[in-house]
């Protein structure tokens, strides 16, 4: 679909040298490592940004009927959900939200399951509250990414293992969660009396025909289960974005919130409020054409990763790709530095996201066709002085 504005055309984001250097050891590099998006926002949120700037009042700010009705909106018709005003609390951000509830509903040593390789704020979030890492790791069955029921169950059984975060879509590996997959998470956790968050930040970049279930959709069959999202990333808005806790069970959303009001965390800010209103009213058309653009890009690496010993994961969600080097290297430092030095593009090491990420490295595709390939062609040139030796 098109937009006022072609993606393909729009300029890119510059580069930020001091985190390159800090992560990668060099500034000279193509950066596609971070997750946010090298397109500029829609037109829309853009004009309601600059109205609201050039009206010069900067007082407390609210959230209006108008917003939560437009919200609603996009989640009845995106996701045949009925939202509930009464359980949302907003909050910084959905990291804020993992700490509040560890902190909150476990106690020091409990365990808090996580589903490597992923996210690794997670497990930075868990060691930080003195927790237990948990580890439930994901299983790779033909190039396709599984959950692991049976050391699931296990975990879950264990009855200091108190919360599992759910990456739902993953983060990084891609897999949107199917019904089925959704129903036996949540049967695992009502069994055993386990909290489920599940992050939902990538809901709208759903590819190739998959299908989102939002675990708000199980709510009647789970109560202990919060639910965090944002539309920071499908709008690029994580510069000005909150985010929010979804929490349909009375008791759990009175706690959550006792906290989030002790530290003031709920407060509106103005520009967030616009900028996610008119995405909300007006942003669909932008994130149809987003997600074409992403589509083709994978649809690019495949052709250019045919006959390669990389191999591509193929993501059913999220702008980022999970590429596979097991067949190029065999120790995931030396890939790690062979590939940024060689190829001069900066792309996530899989390890960052736990040992089960080794050999693999995350690449982000919200960018133009052209880099996109281009940045394919470096790496795989990048790996065949590995493979000629």
């Amino acid at each position: 679909m098109k937009t006022d504005k072609n993606l393909e055309d729009l300029p890119l984001s510059k580069s930020n040298s001091k985190a390159l250097i800090d992560l990668f050891g060099r500034s000279d590099l193509t950066p596609m490592w971070i997750a946010d998006m090298e397109f500029e926002i829609a037109s829309p949120i853009q004009k309601a940004l600059i109205d609201r700037v050039s009206n010069s009042g900067f007082g407390y700010e609210y959230k209006p009927e108008s917003f939560m009705a437009s919200q609603k909106k996009w989640y009845k018709k995106r996701y045949n959900l009925e939202l509930n005003k009464g359980h949302i609390v907003y909050s910084p951000s959905i990291t804020t939200s993992i700490a509040i509830i560890i902190e909150n509903f476990t106690s020091k040593h409990d365990g808090v399951i996580i589903q490597p390789p992923v996210f690794m704020e997670f497990r930075d979030v868990i060691r930080k509250t003195k927790r237990n890492i948990i580890k439930n790791p994901l299983k790779l069955v033909d190039n396709h990414y599984e959950i692991d029921f049976n050391d699931l169950e296990e975990k879950a059984k264990n009855e200091t293992n108190k919360i599992l975060i759910l990456c739902n879509p993953h983060n990084p590996v891609g897999r949107v969660w199917t019904k089925t997959e959704l129903e036996k998470i949540t049967t695992i956790c009502n069994k055993h009396g386990v909290l489920l968050i599940s992050d939902e930040i990538h809901k709208d970049i759903i590819l190739f025909n998959n299908q989102f279930n939002s675990a708000l959709h199980y709510s009647n069959s789970l109560e202990n289960l919060i639910v965090l999202t944002s539309e920071a990333k499908t709008f690029n808005l994580a510069g000005i974005s909150d985010s929010m806790a979804i929490i349909p069970k009375e008791s759990l959303r009175d706690s959550f919130k006792k906290i989030t009001q002790k530290y003031n965390l709920g407060t509106t800010n103005v520009l967030t409020r616009v900028a996610l209103e008119a995405a909300y009213l007006k942003g669909e058309a932008w994130l149809d054409n987003l997600i074409n653009t992403i589509q083709f890009n994978i649809v690019s690496l495949e052709k250019e990763l045919v006959g390669s010993k990389i191999k591509l994961i193929k993501p059913e969600g999220t702008y980022q790709v999970w590429l596979d080097f097991r067949d190029v290297f065999i120790d995931s430092k030396e890939m790690f530095e062979h590939i940024t030095n060689h190829s001069k593009m900066a792309l996530n090491a899989g390890h960052w996201f736990g040992r089960e990420g080794a050999l693999f490295m995350r690449m982000n595709i919200a960018s133009s066709n052209k880099k996109v390939i281009f940045a394919i062609k470096k790496i795989k040139a990048a790996a065949d002085l590995v493979l000629k030796k």
